[in-house]
């Protein structure tokens, strides 16, 4: 035997009200929802996870919260799209949308937690963008090195060179370093001073029309590091290049001797 409450009573299963009072129910908390919780941390509560049984949707146009409504009622409501299949299979129908909880309830909303209505779709092209965005910055940031002795031979010269031009075409950074052998030959390798600007030169020369350099080198001894990116990539604003450009840019021009 059914007993008579003063709260609405609402089949999800049936979509009937047995019982419904003119006026809404204040929020309450649902404990039997807390199974349903999401396992990822920190994850956005949705639908049947979210604990209240009175919810205001934010209205996505003027930001407000709209009157409060059953959640229940809110999720039973949600738009469906049919998804049309060949083969003479049935289509399958799913909701559009989900809704996701905002904030939980404070005085300043009424005693009602806020949630919104995310479309799944627009969801996932954000994400799609996101993860996008995500790996370019890491392109961005990720610098390829490759190594010349300076006693490399010409076909070896090649290789690296090509090397080189496949990682730049790629958006990622090259770091050309110029060094002696690791083993072997130390004496022999390292020829002289006007041997190696010119191994730096020669390779420089042959890069020059995919890559420019975006800082300063790093000359030390024996070892000589070349910074090079895609010369359509602007240069960072910290680089000392960038800044040395921006000198020769502003600097006055240098006085005119006066006529005669």
């Amino acid at each position: 035997m059914l007993r008579l409450l003063s709260n609405p009573i609402f089949l999800r299963s049936s979509r009937i009200i047995l019982f419904q009072d003119c006026q809404h129910a204040p929020p309450t908390f649902s404990a039997s929802r807390r199974r349903f919780a999401s396992n990822t941390k920190d994850a956005p509560l949705v639908n049947n996870n979210i604990p209240y049984t009175h919810v205001r949707i934010v209205d996505p146009e003027t930001r407000k919260p709209l009157p409060p409504k059953l959640l229940t009622e809110i999720i039973d409501n949600l738009p469906t799209e049919i998804q049309s299949k060949q083969g003479g299979v049935l289509p399958k129908v799913f909701v559009s949308q989900y809704v996701q909880l905002v904030a939980p309830p404070s005085q300043a909303t009424g005693g009602y937690a806020l949630v919104k209505l995310i479309d799944r779709k627009e969801e996932a092209a954000r994400e799609r963008a996101q993860r996008l965005k995500a790996r370019e910055s890491r392109k961005a940031n990720e610098a390829k090195e490759i190594q010349f002795a300076w006693g490399i031979g010409p076909a070896d010269i090649q290789h690296k060179l090509r090397k080189a031009r496949q990682e730049l075409s790629r958006g990622v950074r090259v770091q050309l370093l110029f060094a002696r052998k690791a083993t072997g030959g130390a004496q022999r390798d390292i020829g002289t001073k006007t041997k190696q600007n010119t191994l730096v030169t020669q390779v420089l020369e042959a890069l020059g029309d995919v890559a420019r350099e975006w800082r300063m080198r790093d000359e030390r001894r024996d070892t000589v590091v070349v910074y090079l990116q895609d010369p359509q990539r602007p240069i960072p604003h910290k680089s000392m290049l960038a800044r040395h450009a921006q000198m020769q840019t502003t600097s006055p021009d240098p006085p005119q001797p006066e006529e005669q």
